[in-house]
């Protein structure tokens, strides 16, 4: 049975998305994976909360393999991934949702390949970013249609000196986007992100970035954002998935 896949952050916890929700774990060569099977608006979605039900895995020991072997397992084929970043532009007026086009991961070495030589052009699936990006016209005033994502490995936060030197190269840093991005790509699946930015990076408009802060502020953007997702899902569906003639297979009775 084919389902579309989310994964989502901090405060996707805090927040009813799905219903009829049943928890799975899955083993995968990669390890451990932790899934919610439920639907939005009838259509069968899969969650993955990429920091744990009990937010105990922090961004740079996330198994982002066993995530996505999980979902490729499953029968899953087009990702949403939400996901919280600091804005290092400040001309941009926050708060703002941007769906990346691009990204830079320098550091975090994430493939899902250890023991084989594998090369994938690395990139975010340009069909799901353009869903996102006509939903997100709908719920929120401010939205950056383009922008390249620079992924820091984590889990602190950004020094001032390394935001004055990625500032040049991106639009907004976050910790998991990228490594989604092409983990997602080695096991062939369609992946892209949608991003509220909730914060100025450490030091863009003198900002002092604290952890708290920057979850209360994620939290309240996050309703917009799953508006967003809500409507993306049944758009995915109609103009994705439905067009491979799948859709009676996986849209639930009523």
């Amino acid at each position: 049975m084919l389902r579309i896949g989310i994964v989502g952050g901090t405060n996707i916890l805090e927040i009813d998305v799905l219903h009829d929700v049943r928890e799975k774990v899955l083993r995968t060569p990669y390890g451990v994976a932790e899934v919610e099977l439920g639907s939005i608006n009838s259509i069968e979605v899969t969650l993955i909360q990429r920091h744990g039900k009990k937010q105990n895995k922090p961004p740079h020991a996330i198994n982002h393999a066993a995530n996505f072997y999980a979902l490729k397992k499953l029968g899953i084929s087009h990702i949403v991934g939400m996901n919280s970043v600091g804005c290092l532009k400040e001309e941009v007026k926050l708060p703002a949702l941007i769906i990346p086009h691009d990204y830079i991961d320098f550091f975090s070495g994430a493939t899902a390949f250890r023991d084989k030589l594998v090369h994938i052009t690395p990139g975010f699936d340009e069909e799901i970013r353009k869903i996102l990006i006509r939903c997100a016209k709908k719920h929120a005033v401010n939205v950056l249609e383009k922008g390249v994502y620079f992924q820091s490995r984590g889990p602190r936060l950004e020094t001032k000196a390394e935001v004055s030197v990625i500032k040049n190269w991106a639009d907004c840093v976050g910790m998991t986007a990228a490594s989604e991005a092409t983990v997602a790509k080695e096991f062939g699946l369609r992946y892209a992100a949608i991003c509220t930015m909730d914060n100025y990076a450490h030091g863009i408009k003198n900002e002092i970035v604290d952890y708290e802060e920057i979850r209360k502020r994620a939290g309240k953007n996050a309703e917009i954002c799953l508006k967003v997702i809500e409507e993306a899902v049944r758009v995915i569906w109609d103009e994705c998935i439905d067009k491979e003639g799948k859709n009676s297979r996986c849209r639930k009775s009523h």
